[in-house]
Order: structure tokens, then C-alpha cells, then sequence
């Protein structure tokens, strides 16, 4: 967990989905209730000297000199067990120039929840995110397919798609062992016949292992010295990019 400077205040965000903020709304019960300050706040609690706001969007801010220890108590609270997901997505698929990166992220998903879809963060920011994800994940792979490598297989009749459906059938076995039992979730629509695989619309905002490895796939191509033309690159009729 890392502390967040916010206007002078020590503060710490965290991230849940709409089904885990009934269980953040039951675990404040007891605390003192505030009014929200704002349309898009949904909850506001004033616990041992510290402030939480929760977001309609599933953020909860939790501000305040004590503000580390208290996120800690709230987690303990609503974390039972560990959940164990090795994230994908990719960045670069449908663009003209540079890099097509893929990541997989290995982690407890509770330890990501500082985490957010990247296309959410300011990319001067991505480092600093990435700290998190390095930090707090079991391990982790990014794969970078240069604007040559792309042409060549894309002239043997491989697509960017089939690329990344080769990553998410390697990645699971390059992590198995006996001792870890993991769950593996892709950002996107399903490619092709993958089994053992749960692909998720809009999973970098959904699934914070999944936005661990989003953003480590952007900061790879962001640094990527590489931003040469793809030779191959088509444009459809409606201006969309072809994978």
C-alpha cells in the first residue's frame, strides 16, 4: 500500500467493484456518517480521525494521519482470502506506429487495488504505478513485437490477434506450479478457442490485476525507442485499424 500526497493530506485510494462496495457500506455501519460533498461521492464517514469517501465509481479515499493504518483495518475486514489472478492485456494492437506490447501480471488481486483501467491515469504517472505493481506482484512478463516483426508475420498470414492468443496460451504455463492455484483474466472479447481463460469487457477497469499488467504494457511501449511505421497497416473504411 503506498501513501498518496493529496493537498497536504496523507491519503490512500483504493479501488472495488460495485458488488464489493455493499461490503465496504457493511463494514462502516458502525462508523459516523458525513454528508457527500459532491454528486459523485456515494458515501462519507468520518472513522478515528480519519475521513473515507467512497466514489460512485468503487474509489475509497481514506484521509487522514492514521490514514495507512486504517485502510489496512478495512481491508482486513473485507479480504478473507487470498485471490491469486494472472492479468493480460496489451497495449499498441490497432496503432500505425511502434511497439504491439502484451504483460502478464501475477498477484494477489486484493494487493492491486491502487490500481485503475490505465487509460484512467496520466501516463506522466505510469511509473509510478508500475512501482506498485512491481512491488506487490509474484512475478511478471512483458512481451514487445517490433513494427518489422509485425510486418513479417502479418505477410505469413498471422495476425496481431493470433499473436496475443499465443502469449495467453504460453503465459499460464510459464506461472504453473503446485503451489499456487491462480485464476487467468484477459482484458477484451475472447480470442479464438482459449480454454481456462476468463476474457472481460473492459477488465483493466474491472479486474486490478488486469490493470497492473495494462499499465506495464503502456510504459513498455511508451519507453520503447521504436517508433517506426508498420508496413502493414490497413485502415478500414470507417478509419479503423486493422490487427
Amino acid at each position: 500500500m503506498r501513501l498518496l500526497q493529496n493537498n497536504a493530506k496523507k491519503s490512500v485510494v483504493l479501488n472495488f467493484t460495485e458488488q464489493e462496495k455493499e461490503g465496504i457500506k457493511e463494514a462502516l455501519k458502525s462508523a459516523t456518517e458525513r454528508p457527500v460533498t459532491a454528486y459523485f461521492e456515494e458515501k462519507r464517514w468520518s472513522v478515528d480521525g480519519c475521513t473515507v469517501t467512497l466514489y460512485k465509481s468503487g474509489k475509497l479515499v481514506v484521509q487522514g494521519n492514521n490514514c495507512e493504518a486504517l485502510a489496512k483495518k478495512l481491508l482486513g475486514k473485507l479480504i478473507t482470502k487470498e485471490d491469486i489472478v494472472l492479468g493480460i492485456d496489451e497495449a499498441g494492437r490497432g496503432e500505425r506506429t511502434g511497439v504491439f506490447t502484451i504483460a502478464a501480471v501475477l498477484a494477489d488481486n486484493n494487493k492491486m487495488r491502487e490500481l485503475r483501467d490505465s487509460k484512467k491515469i496520466d501516463p506522466k504517472r505510469f511509473e509510478e504505478k508500475a512501482k506498485i505493481v512491481e512491488e506487490n506482484c509474484l512475478a511478471n512478463v512483458v512481451v514487445s513485437f517490433s513494427p518489422e516483426f509485425i510486418d513479417i508475420v502479418r505477410k505469413a498470414g498471422l495476425t496481431v490477434n493470433e499473436l496475443q492468443k499465443r502469449f495467453i496460451l504460453l503465459a499460464p504455463k510459464l506461472f504453473e506450479n503446485k503451489a499456487i492455484n491462480f485464476k487467468t483474466k484477459v482484458d477484451g472479447a475472447p480470442i479464438g478457442d482459449v480454454e481456462n481463460v476468463e476474457f472481460i469487457i473492459h477488465g483493466d477497469d474491472l479486474c486490478a490485476t488486469i490493470s497492473a499488467a495494462s499499465i506495464l504494457a503502456k510504459l513498455a511501449r511508451e519507453k520503447s525507442p521504436n517508433k517506426r511505421i508498420r508496413k502493414t497497416w490497413k485502415t478500414k473504411s470507417l478509419g479503423a485499424t486493422m490487427g
